[in-house]
């Protein structure tokens, strides 16, 4: 009978549940687990940290469904990917984390390495296992790959016990079949709530509210929303799940935590359908979002997420996947309710104008009228229908959220509840292994290039083919007004640099300015082969001048005159 290692059998158990690549770094404590992915089928993709590794990871998953799957050393590989899982944690993102446990040698303290590495990352993670013989590797890897889709998708932490990787086990006859790794399957009650679902959805008015767990069900759900002639919001990471160019979309116009319009059009409905949504911070509009109780059906494949947030007349364990089928199975054809098309037209202008309400946006040079949202039509004129734009955290994020319209599942990748910086370049990486023929574009600022731009030389190295837009003005934007809004100063948010240009030419991508031509150039840069960078030059518009002039003078009035004007309005 032959024999393989125990890193032989989880590069097997990976290849069998048809992982096609790994992202992480190599370290002593598994060069013979990369040993036996170099003999494997399976891509190794190492990134400049495991920071970045994490959130290619994350990118993988949010842009395939499917779990990435990272690698790292213990010790300072596992922290160094923590803010990564923290991310993947709160934006519901599966990733398989596969690493070393530190060293034991019992009656010895201060042992290298010697974190506790289970009880730091619990509380980002959805389980942890420690495998301790080879003979449970394939076994526990498959299990904690069926973990990482459970539910809520999110990390699973597996340390394999030292000494596991050499050693050796006897390899049966046959291995079988690969592992399923099945959608969560709904509660055994669910065919009376789903006859119950549709039953409230046929009785009136409804609004469908869809989150990142429609995109397996992007086409099920927009048949839904034609048969129910129900209007279409999504959370941020649900965006595409509905074409925003159908008919019966709103759009993504209710960005950030504007929610006026929104609220007024649950009190004219009947019933709100939230699918796939957790009803987090920001896909509730900060919480603002008001939905009543009764008005409520929640479906969701988690059962920590239902009621979590916002209690409902009815609530659902199921996947998108498999309920809305099964829901558009049971509504009668006949049905006529809903909304026509005249008032969801008003509604989506309404929502338009409130969007635009009160913005101090900031000039985009190279583009017709210097203002975000030509830049943001000529970035979707340059793209194909199917695409991924993946943004960092910024002001950047913000104005792509409100102006970049997304016509396809899975089409715009942020970090959303946990906002890291760094995201972008990492995850547009991820995204772009996990579907290679589908374009895919990263927009960062440079102060998020500044902290990430080395993983530039990754995607040169993996000979992508990968557009990355700068968004250049030498400070972090969002916090520099807010510190001029406040004190009429600024602290710490104001740099030189990087210059993209060198850093291209450094790590071997190619560089070009956006200075006319918007739409033309940005294609150009799309469709070619490698990795390109396009800087945009970002000032400070008119309105953000008069913003900053008022901060300043808040600032000269002083503490104590500030106070008796105060005190003065309010006697008045």
């Amino acid at each position: 009978m032959n024999t393989r290692t125990g890193a032989e059998d989880l590069v097997d158990a990976l290849q069998r549940l048809g992982v096609d690549c790994v992202f992480g770094l190599p370290g002593t404590q598994n060069v013979a687990l990369l040993e036996a992915l170099r003999k494997s089928a399976i891509r190794l993709v190492v990134a400049t940290s495991e920071l970045s590794a994490a959130m290619m990871a994350n990118g993988y998953y949010r842009a395939s469904g499917r779990p990435g799957v990272l690698v790292t050393i213990p010790g300072p590989g596992f922290t160094w990917a923590l803010s990564g899982l923290a991310e993947a944690s709160l934006d519901s993102a599966a990733i398989l984390h596969i690493t070393s446990a530190p060293a034991r040698s019992p009656g010895q303290h201060f042992q290298l390495q010697a974190l506790d590495q289970p009880t730091m990352v619990a509380p980002v993670s959805r389980s942890v296992a420690t495998i301790e013989r080879a003979d449970r590797v394939a076994a526990g890897i498959a299990d904690a790959y069926r973990a990482c889709v459970a539910g809520e998708p999110g990390p699973v932490l597996v340390q394999i016990a030292r000494g596991v990787w050499e050693e050796e086990i006897a390899v049966p006859a046959a291995t079988g079949a690969a592992p399923q790794v099945a959608s969560t399957p709904a509660d055994g009650d669910a065919d009376d709530a789903v006859g119950k679902a549709a039953e409230l959805a046929q009785a009136g008015r409804c609004v469908l509210l869809l989150g990142q767990g429609c995109h397996a069900a992007a086409e099920s759900v927009t048949l839904l929303a034609e048969r129910l002639r129900a209007p279409v919001v999504t959370t941020t990471s649900g965006r595409g799940a509905v074409a925003e160019d159908h008919p019966l979309s709103l759009g993504f116009p209710l960005a950030g935590n504007d929610s006026g319009s929104l609220n007024a059009l649950i009190e004219s409905c009947d019933i709100v359908l939230a699918i796939g949504c957790k009803f987090s911070h920001n896909g509730s509009r900060g919480f603002r979002l008001r939905i009543p109780r009764d008005k409520l059906v929640h479906v969701d494949a988690s059962h920590d997420v239902l009621g979590a947030n916002y209690p409902a007349r009815l609530a659902i364990r199921a996947d998108a996947s498999r309920f809305v089928p099964a829901l558009l199975a049971r509504l009668d054809a006949r049905q006529t309710t809903g909304f026509d098309a005249g008032e969801i037209a008003q509604w989506r202008a309404r929502c338009e104008t409130e969007k635009l309400r009160g913005r101090a946006e900031p000039r985009i040079h190279g583009v017709p009228s210097a203002t975000p949202e030509a830049f943001f039509a000529a970035l979707r004129a340059a793209m194909p229908r199917v695409a991924s734009l993946i943004t960092d955290s910024g002001r950047h994020q913000d104005l792509a959220r409100r102006y970049f319209p997304v016509w396809c599942p899975r089409g715009l990748i942020t970090p959303t509840n946990l906002q890291s910086m760094g995201f972008a370049i990492g995850a547009a990486i991820g995204a772009k292994l996990a579907n290679p023929r589908q374009p895919v574009v990263a927009l960062i600022g440079d102060g998020g290039l500044a902290m990430s731009g080395l993983e530039l030389l990754t995607a040169v190295r993996e000979q992508l083919d990968l557009t990355v837009i700068v968004f250049v003005d030498g400070a972090y934007a969002a916090i520099r007004d807010q510190q001029i809004a406040n004190y009429g100063r600024t602290s710490g948010t104001e740099f030189a640099g990087p210059d993209c240009a060198a850093l291209a030419e450094a790590v071997g991508a190619a560089h070009v300015r956006l200075a006319s031509e918007a739409q033309a150039t940005l294609r150009s840069a799309i469709t070619a082969r490698g990795v390109t960078v396009v800087e945009v030059a970002v000032g400070d518009s008119l309105p953000q001048q008069l913003a900053q002039a008022k901060g300043y003078a808040k600032s000269l009035l002083g503490t104590g005159v500030k106070a008796r004007l105060r005190r003065l309005l309010r006697r008045s």
